[in-house]
């Protein structure tokens, strides 16, 4: 198999972590990961501790482009990590490997996801993250609007209010006082 990154690159096997072997990429440290190996790793060694290990933007190096998977030459879907960072990870349905571009994995480390690989890559998940981003995207707003003294009271007023047994006759109330 070649790298869907450098194309010409043969896949060297590599040790990602004690028990999870993957295809790697000597040239770009790409590596191609089977989620079925992934998850017979993650049954077996997910009790032991993985040592997290430290990673910042500058290690971390993704494709915009979209990858070709190295086993069947179909084009990878791209998915998002997490709400906080914009890093995608590569996938192909077709054979249910992932592609981790250079420091994606110790990213994965990092934000504490390195257990739930299969996961990122469902409907859910990425449902999920949308929601998140929305709803920073709607607070930022708001602070923007308010000043964060006054965000930061109603964010704190609005938190109490939802567990309040009777939160709408209080927001019938406000509502109903308006001057």
């Amino acid at each position: 198999m070649h790298c869907s990154s450098c194309k010409n690159t043969q896949l060297e096997p590599q040790e990602l972590e004690p028990g999870l072997v993957v295809a790697s990429c000597p040239s770009c440290h790409g590596a191609l990961v089977s989620l079925m190996n992934y998850r017979f790793w993650a049954d077996r060694y997910a009790t032991a501790s993985v040592a997290q290990t430290s990673a910042n933007d500058a290690g971390i190096s993704e494709s915009e482009s979209a990858h070709s998977c190295p086993k069947c030459s179909r084009l990878m879907m791209k998915y998002q990590i997490g709400p906080h960072t914009s890093h995608k990870l590569d996938l192909c349905s077709a054979c249910d490997e992932a592609w981790l571009d250079k420091g994606e994995w110790q990213l994965l480390k990092q934000l504490d996801l390195q257990g739930k690989l299969p996961k990122i890559f469902t409907d859910a998940w990425q449902r999920n993250i949308r929601k998140q981003r929305q709803e920073i995207a709607l607070n930022e707003r708001y602070e923007k609007l308010l000043g964060s003294e006054s965000f930061g009271k109603v964010k704190e007023f609005r938190d109490w209010l939802l567990q309040q047994p009777n939160k709408d006759a209080i927001k019938q109330y406000l509502i109903s006082h308006q001057e």
